[in-house]
């Protein structure tokens, strides 16, 4: 599969010289589609975008494939690391979305017996009948050149050819040079198609600090509620201190909690995230260390506890930033935060 260029507009920055969350900030707040690719010695990576969100990614390293979240985690793992080149291509809206089903795309299985005796120009009638979304891969032999058609619901949206000396263009005028080629060439054809897209829910999937800043309000608030809680059952509250403590007991399995090189941070005065994070292990380090803490207090203070006015009470809290409670769940939160305790 041979990606489209589009509109080249960045080439080789560096990762050692370019901070990749800002980055996707400044691609997402310019509702940017298209794609951003990352390469290393032996790994390739790209992220694609529509309207500034992360719909889909891929990554391969040492003959490890990986696709959608994922690969968006391997991806910005990786960005941090130095001595690599980053590259943005813009695309338009329906070729971005195209390419990030083509990496969701698996091999459609009557190439052979179906269109064994096709010429190119009846495969493209056949997957436009097909209402394809995918793409083809062309191949015109040694020494002839590659290609790729991208196809959203049946219509060609994107072509690129690159020949035998490694040049790559793209566009209208390719399309119409394949359907002209394959009155006289019969290439080799692979069709890869996905049934049902499943794009990437970017709000559901990550923690975003810069779109995501009431949400994360929502949990400095929560720690200055289980803060108080401790203040009004215990004489010494050292709250914050155990926070500190367990964060550094947690950092093996959720490494953002580390004290000193994780990305978050949490105080009596701020809870700060300084990159993106996978939102499904945020929650789960998030409740797994505010069970920690209050572990570390006498049972038989937290048997006082009333659950079902915490739980109250967190909601006011989601409810008073303006956040549906839907997307904190703060009952299924609570009870594996006090799981055992009260």
């Amino acid at each position: 599969m041979l990606l489209p260029i589009g509109i080249e507009k960045h080439k080789n920055l560096s990762t050692s010289f370019t901070r990749f969350d800002h980055l996707l900030q400044d691609l997402g707040d310019n509702r940017f589609s298209g794609y951003i690719k990352l390469n290393f010695w032996g790994y390739e990576g790209v992220l694609v975008l529509d309207t500034g969100r992360m719909v889909e990614a891929y990554s391969t390293e040492q003959g490890v494939e990986l696709s959608g979240e994922e690969a968006v985690l391997r991806i910005l793992r990786k960005a941090a690391d130095p001595e690599g080149s980053i590259e943005v291509h813009e695309l338009s809206n329906e070729v971005a979305i195209s390419l990030g089903y083509a990496f969701q795309s698996r091999p459609y299985k009557k190439d052979d017996s179906t269109l064994a005796s096709f010429s190119l120009g009846q495969v493209f009638e056949f997957l436009e009948r097909q209402s394809l979304s995918g793409y083809l891969d062309l191949h015109f032999g040694a020494q002839k050149g590659n290609g790729t058609v991208y196809y959203l619901e049946g219509t060609p949206v994107e072509a690129v050819v690159m020949s035998s000396s490694g040049k790559v263009v793209c566009g209208e005028p390719v399309f119409s040079k394949f359907v002209e080629i394959g009155e006289r060439v019969k290439p080799e054809v692979a069709i890869h198609r996905v049934i049902e897209p499943r794009p990437i829910m970017e709000d559901e999937a990550f923690l975003i600090p810069w779109q995501h800043q009431k949400y994360i309000q929502f949990w400095h608030a929560l720690f200055q509620y289980v803060g108080r809680l401790m203040s009004e059952q215990l004489k010494k509250n050292k709250f914050y201190e155990n926070v500190l403590k367990v964060c550094s007991e947690v950092s093996d399995h959720y490494p953002f909690l580390d004290p000193e090189n994780g990305d978050v941070r949490i105080s009596a005065g701020a809870f700060q995230v300084k990159r993106v994070l996978h939102h499904r292990s945020f929650r789960q380090g998030i409740a797994m260390l505010l069970h920690k803490v209050l572990q570390l207090a006498p049972p038989r203070r937290l048997r006082k506890l009333d659950l079902k006015q915490i739980i109250a009470d967190v909601k006011k809290i989601a409810d008073d930033l303006g956040i549906n409670d839907k997307q904190i769940d703060s009952q299924t939160l609570i009870i594996q935060v006090f799981r055992g305790l009260t």
